[in-house]
């Protein structure tokens, strides 16, 4: 072995050594070796290409395009995001953007479209809002049209508030941008058919998918999924229409306030739901609520009897004064009957119209 030479060595052990490299460091890994080139193309397209957001500008376009005639990298792409900031005048880069589509159509992948903000020094402070729906209309007018003529399959649509920088839920200006988003949405793509889902990306981005955040609605399966998001805002994510469609409700270490989650869990009960998962949420307390503690108690307890639901798993549920009353955690001041005790009673409408194996308390 001490006369082998790299290039020599079977491939099982270069994919064993690029598996323990960093995505960060696979780059440099590429340019040690030729070997190591072929061995983590794959790794490489989707870490650095998979969801890359595009500048507006004929450099940002260009690359796109390059990117697109590649062999070997063009396949992976699966998301094309344009980052915009709103000022940049657009209509000299519609070609380009109609030329990587059409790279995209020969290839036949769905590809998702979206739109990144760009924060510049003319809309960063103060109303940052504004703008978004110039950016949407960028998306509706420039976008999709150019998808179409190249007769590019699309898939979601992808709202990206997120910035290098930012590692929080949910930015306090988040609500304008997407509010515009939505308002595009549903009068643009949804209006004529070419779409069925969308998504909302917020927090950090890169290819460390453990930090990512997001809402996702997807029309298609009728399913609305929360991964690390605060929710307080979250009527503009949402519309009454959309809630009536859902079949399910998958939220995961989210943070949410009593009034949304009630209206969303109302709403869908009483219709179609079929399968609620919540994990790990914080329920924030309406104004003047004497009874924190009992605020989940009284949130089942309001529910009606739902119709077709299957399956219902919780854990890990919060009370906004940081009490966990599931088991794992710091008990409440004043005793509340605990998770898994109130779905094996009949005081929860929700809970009641379950055979007993389809609830999951959970850990």
């Amino acid at each position: 072995m001490a006369g082998i030479r790299m290039p020599h060595l079977p491939n099982e052990i270069f994919y064993e050594i690029a598996g323990y490299v960093d995505d960060k460091d696979i780059l440099n890994l590429r340019l040690s070796a030729k070997v190591f080139q072929y061995v983590t193309a794959d790794r490489f397209a989707t870490a650095f290409f998979q969801d890359r957001a595009y500048e507006l500008s004929p450099k940002g376009l260009t690359a796109l395009v390059k990117i697109t005639e590649h062999s070997v990298f063009a396949p992976h792409i699966r998301t094309v995001i344009i980052g915009h900031g709103v000022k940049r005048s657009s209509a000299k880069y519609h070609g380009l953007l109609e030329q990587a589509f059409q790279n995209l159509a020969s290839i036949g992948n769905t590809i998702s479209l979206g739109l990144r903000r760009v924060r510049t020094s003319h809309n960063y402070q103060h109303k940052v809002h504004c703008g978004g729906h110039q950016r949407w209309r960028f998306w509706r007018d420039k976008m999709l049209p150019a998808a179409s003529h190249a007769q590019m399959p699309v898939g979601n649509i992808v709202a990206d508030v997120q910035t290098a920088s930012q590692n929080r839920l949910l930015p306090s200006d988040s609500q304008y941008w997407s509010q515009d988003f939505i308002d595009v949405l549903l009068a643009g793509a949804l209006g004529n058919g070419l779409t069925r889902d969308y998504q909302i990306k917020l927090g950090a981005g890169g290819s460390d998918s453990s930090k990512s955040s997001f809402i996702r609605v997807g029309l298609q399966g009728k399913r609305l999924e929360g991964l690390r998001v605060c929710t307080w805002d979250s009527y503009n994510y949402l519309t009454y229409g959309l809630m009536l469609q859902l079949r399910e409700i998958d939220l995961d270490d989210c943070v949410t306030n009593y009034n949304w989650l009630a209206e969303l869990l109302r709403t869908t009960c009483s219709r179609q739901l079929e399968h609620l998962s919540l994990y790990n949420v914080r329920l924030r307390q309406r104004t003047g609520n004497s009874h924190r503690s009992r605020t989940w108690l009284k949130l089942f307890k309001s529910l009606k009897s739902p119709t077709v639901l299957k399956s219902c798993k919780f854990g890990r549920l919060w009370s906004d004064s940081g009490d966990l009353w599931l088991e794992g955690g710091k008990k409440p001041s004043k005793p509340v009957p605990e998770l898994k005790s109130l779905l094996s009673s009949q005081t929860s409408p929700l809970v009641s119209a379950l055979p007993n194996s389809m609830v999951d308390g959970g850990p």
